[in-house]
């Protein structure tokens, strides 16, 4: 093997080596995420194959560098799948991640120095479809806008051309073959496809890991934890938007628990918490899908409701404060119930800014509790 082939060699295996110790950071940060160790377990792979490419097979056993290199290349290119799989949060069935490697072992075993370009091919169709279906995993995700997938897509999809090019000469010129890898310019070009994909790969796995954290935090910023629906920032800030004109009419409720303290105190604290998910859960089963919920104070919590009439939301807000009022709260010392206090106001009334809406609502919230709580009343300017 010349110099510059054994250089492009020990490089793609130097990429992978480092990129397999950045996963592993990684990995440390976020030890729930399998996905890393199948990263870091196919990088690794992939690295021992290129070094054994470059080896020189003992004259005892002269196929045996190959075998490994060969069938170790096509379980690399499994664990990377295996890796897209986890992290799309989709089950990566054993057989199907092992099961190329394993065919691909066979076909050097019982190949017995014969049928070079049939080989050839059929190993680089395998990982010409491992790359390929890879790159579909990451692919098939990208609603959730994650920009770092397009370059893992391309990156797969580089690597996977390339393959699909070596099989198609593998069986165009398959009686030409006197060797299982021919060290020519061919193979120059695909080492070098398959350095921009390990670095490629590498980066876009790291920065799209990075990104799905991000939104998981801006996420987390915007729920809350107890009840998993939106907090007191999230609702102002949907609320902002829908002041921003272009959503027609629409209602703010304000929802308050009746004597909550008195649940706290008769009950404890648990039990109040298993109340406040409660009414977090009627809320949303009975409110519209297209309504926003969330939970902006102690007790208290808000919805917005678009496309409705003034009528029509204190009708909605009555049905959730019944179902309320309707449904026990269960736990472990048996069951009790709660109601629920609503406050009404409608964009079409005048009130057209954050303050001056909830305002409102909270006067209809005030005056319900007055005339004596488990009620709903419509703010009207």
């Amino acid at each position: 093997m010349d110099t510059a082939t054994t250089t492009l060699f020990v490089a793609n295996a130097l990429v992978l080596l480092v990129l397999a110790l950045a996963f592993s950071f990684a990995w440390l940060g976020q030890r729930s995420e399998v996905y890393w160790t199948s990263w870091i377990a196919a990088n690794i792979t992939l690295a021992t194959s290129l070094l054994l490419f470059t080896m020189e097979a003992p004259a005892a056993f002269p196929r045996l560098p190959l075998l490994f290199a060969g069938t170790l290349v096509v379980a690399g290119f499994g664990l990377r799948w295996r890796a897209a799989r986890q992290f799309g949060r989709r089950p990566a069935p054993p057989a199907l991640v092992f099961a190329p490697a394993g065919l691909a072992a066979a076909l050097f075993i019982l190949s017995a120095n014969s049928h070079y370009g049939e080989v050839y091919a059929a190993a680089n169709v395998l990982m010409a479809t491992q790359a390929a279906a890879t790159a579909y995993e990451f692919w098939r995700d990208r609603a959730d806008g994650l920009p770092s997938r397009y370059g893992l897509v391309l990156a797969y999809g580089a690597v996977a051309a390339s393959f699909a090019v070596r099989a198609g000469r593998g069986l165009a010129f398959a009686d030409s073959f006197t060797d299982y890898v021919p060290r020519d310019s061919m193979l120059e070009i695909h080492l070098l496809v398959a350095l921009f994909y390990a670095v490629a790969s590498g980066a876009f796995a790291l920065s799209i890991a990075y990104e799905r954290g991000a939104i998981a935090l801006r996420e987390a910023a915007l729920r809350d934890p107890l009840t998993g629906i939106g907090n007191r920032r999230a609702f102002e800030q949907r609320l902002e938007t829908y002041l921003s004109g272009g959503h027609g009419g629409f209602a703010v409720a304000l929802l308050d628990i009746d004597h909550f303290k008195t649940v706290n105190d008769r009950h404890g604290h648990a039990a109040g918490d298993m109340a406040l998910r409660r009414c977090a859960e009627i809320l949303c089963s009975h409110f519209r899908p297209g309504d926003f919920i969330a939970r902006i104070g102690g007790e208290e919590f808000a919805a917005i409701l678009p496309g409705i009439s003034a009528a029509e939301a204190v009708d909605l807000t009555e049905r959730v404060r019944s179902a309320v009022e309707m449904q026990p709260v269960i736990d472990n010392c048996g069951a009790f119930g709660i109601t629920l206090s609503a406050g009404v106001v409608h964009s079409s009334g005048g009130a057209r800014t954050l303050d001056a809406l909830l305002k409102g609502a909270d006067d209809g919230l005030y005056r319900a509790k007055a005339d004596g709580r488990n009620r709903v009343h419509l703010f009207a300017a």
